[in-house]
């Protein structure tokens, strides 16, 4: 029996400790190295969350940004009747009570017409059209003078915004002439319009 062989038995147990330490040692450095990687992945997936979640805000603080700059706009229109629900009923209260205090002959007679969209509005699933509304106004026994002062009068203390859009004045007399004209309000509405059922 050689020396060598001799030592090699004498010293099994210590190279099967230092075989298992070896092994055992590669083994928890593959299993470091496998956790460092999950860890990373883990990581890197938090990070480009994180980044997706601060752009989003970021485009949040941009909206807020434009609806506080923009709100004084929106309220004033909103408050001259051009946006938001049309106030018919208002029109005609309105039109009926600048007339009785004008002091002009109870000649007065008015047709409001069914709102109808902007001709050229494009078609929206999310923004209600532009809609107009039509104001028949007839008036007798009235000068011109009067006439445009009632209108004048009735465009400042109504809660919406019109134009005249057509004019006749008719029949001169004594007492004055006939009046036969076309008032046009615009409004926003901010509903959008309902879905047309499924056919």
């Amino acid at each position: 029996m050689s020396d060598t062989t001799v030592i090699l038995r004498q010293s099994r147990l210590g190279l099967l400790v230092f075989a298992t330490t070896v092994v055992g040692s590669a083994l928890a450095l593959w299993g470091m190295h496998s956790f460092e990687q999950s860890i990373h992945l883990e990581l890197v997936a938090v990070q480009s969350q994180e980044t997706g979640e601060v752009a989003k805000l970021k485009e949040k603080v941009a909206e807020l940004e434009l609806l506080k700059t923009n709100y004084s706009k929106f309220e004033g229109l909103r408050r001259s009747g051009l946006v938001g629900e049309a106030d018919r009923e208002g029109w005609a209260e309105t039109l009926l009570k600048v007339h009785r205090t004008s002091g002009l002959p109870d000649t007065l007679g008015y047709a409001l017409l069914a709102p109808l969209a902007l001709p050229d509005a494009n078609p929206s699933t999310t923004v209600a059209p532009v809609q107009t509304h039509d104001m028949k106004l007839t008036l007798e026994g009235i000068h011109e003078v009067e006439f445009f002062e009632l209108l004048k009068t009735y465009e400042q203390q109504v809660n919406g915004r019109f134009r005249l859009e057509s004019c006749q004045l008719t029949s001169p007399g004594s007492l004055g002439l006939t009046a036969n004209c076309l008032l046009r309000f615009f409004n926003q509405p901010l509903t959008p319009p309902s879905m047309a059922p499924p056919s």
